[in-house]
């Protein structure tokens, strides 16, 4: 491996990524609005300055000019702040899905950013981005994920969508891992409940996971889905044929979220009993990272308390 994933944050790792991967990726042009500090682009930008293209504070012309490098066999890939990179240039994003064009959309400070401030909370992303056709959308747990996320995007034509976060990550997988994209990620074996997490949500997961088991006397299943569009539906379902019920845990708005996604596969192939844990039709407020998700209920406490609800 080509940096040490467990010693730094996930926007770290993606700076370095493009930073080492440049070589082998000729073809290859990074874009950036004006974030490049921040979502770490900036590393790639000082080793290969022409390759390099600050946009302003232009999420539009950003995304129009990276369709113009796809058509033209350029390798684009596309840097922003999540909510605005989705929001700002949502219709030529649809476009390059619509001509399935071969662009790579790698943002950050994606779910709840804390003390950034409300507005910059993503929290709607994966409802505009995975309603549209031809595109793979993708939310990493921890680096290792990651950079074989950004490996599978680059060796395979089309768009993708790929959300890191803001914060340092809790290392999930070991080196032995290795991404299959559409397969549920089963990160911890049980049989009585199944919690179903996305990003921070599986960290979540696994977190509550022990405290259950030892305070209910049960056994939980974790399953990372870090594949949110497209999602090998008969697995994800052969998953949770023999458990009680699922918790799905998103760190996004539940309305049209991840838990609807999910919902809709059970709901229509194999109704189970169900909970959803995210954010409740809320910008959320401002305030440091830890305090807005447990304003939100995005918090063991909370978990706990829905699982007990839900094995009565």
């Amino acid at each position: 491996m080509f940096l040490k994933l467990e010693e730094i944050n996930m926007r770290d790792a993606f700076g370095k990524y493009l930073h080492n991967i440049g070589d082998k990726y000729k073809d290859m042009v990074v874009l950036d609005c004006d974030l490049s500090t921040s979502t770490r682009t900036n590393l790639f930008a000082k080793k290969y300055p022409k390759r390099f293209f600050n946009m302003g504070i232009a999420e539009q012309n950003m995304l129009g000019t990276a369709m113009g490098f796809a058509i033209s066999g350029k390798i684009p890939i596309v840097s922003g702040f999540s909510i605005f990179t989705s929001g700002r240039a949502w219709e030529f994003i649809r476009m390059a899905c619509h001509d399935n064009l071969n662009v790579k959309i790698i943002t950050t400070h994606g779910g709840i950013v804390g003390e950034d401030g409300s507005t910059h909370n993503a929290l709607e992303d994966l409802s505009i981005m995975a309603t549209l056709p031809n595109l793979n959308v993708l939310i990493p747990v921890d680096n290792l994920e990651l950079v074989q996320m950004l490996d599978f995007a680059l060796k395979n034509e089309g768009p993708f969508y790929i959300r890191i976060p803001r914060e340092s990550s809790t290392n999930v997988h070991n080196k032995n891992y290795h991404f299959t994209m559409r397969k549920p990620d089963v990160v911890k074996k049980g049989k009585d409940i199944c919690f179903i997490g996305t990003g921070y949500g599986t960290i979540l997961s696994l977190k509550s996971a022990l405290e259950i088991e030892n305070e209910l006397n049960c056994t939980v299943k974790v399953i990372n889905l870090s594949t949110i569009k497209p999602i090998d539906e008969e697995k994800l379902i052969n998953e949770v044929k023999n458990v009680k019920g699922v918790i799905i845990i998103e760190e996004h708005n539940i309305y049209c979220g991840v838990g609807s996604i999910v919902a809709r596969i059970f709901s229509e192939r194999y109704p189970i009993k169900m909970k959803i844990i995210g954010v409740d039709n809320s910008y959320c407020q401002s305030g440091t990272r830890n305090e807005v998700l447990k304003e939100y209920g995005l918090n063991i406490e909370n978990i706990i308390e829905k699982a007990k609800n839900l094995l009565s």
